[in-house]
């Protein structure tokens, strides 16, 4: 799909939410992910790194497995994103891996107290990959 037609044909589902510990999220990607600067919280102003870098976030799109509904996993640079990332290694994908069809599930699995008085503890995250499952033609099906 071109960059244009996924814009156009972007499912714009509601942003998963993880309400307490052990909640997991499960998603099937239905669109190649987005990578794009992730804005800050209450406004639509780009949000960046203390030191003026863009904080990225790759938005997952896709259905639910549970529900049915249409969904979006934004995964950001300083939250979700690292066990993201892990979850794609341990699945072996390299370059210009196809995305559609496979499933990615998230974990709330814990909170981290913060190191700053008045500030929130941070989500701890977990995460797993599952490539779409393909059927393979090869020549020995049909001599």
């Amino acid at each position: 799909m071109t960059d244009i037609a996924q814009e156009l044909t972007r499912s714009g589902g509601a942003s998963a939410k993880w309400d307490a510990i052990g909640d997991v999220r499960r998603i099937t990607i239905t669109d190649e992910p987005e990578k794009r600067q992730a804005r800050k919280f209450g406004t639509d102003e780009p949000d960046t790194w203390p030191n003026g870098d863009p904080l990225w976030e790759y938005v997952f799109s896709g259905t639910d497995p549970d529900t049915g509904e249409e969904t979006r996993f934004f995964c950001k640079d300083n939250a979700s994103l690292p066990a993201v990332k892990e979850a794609m290694r341990a699945a072996g994908v390299t370059k210009g891996h196809d995305f559609t069809g496979g499933t990615l599930a998230i974990k709330l699995a814990g909170k981290q107290p913060s190191k700053t008085k008045g500030f929130a503890d941070k989500n701890v995250w977990s995460a797993q990959y599952k490539p779409a499952v393909t059927n393979a033609v090869t020549d020995d099906l049909i001599p």
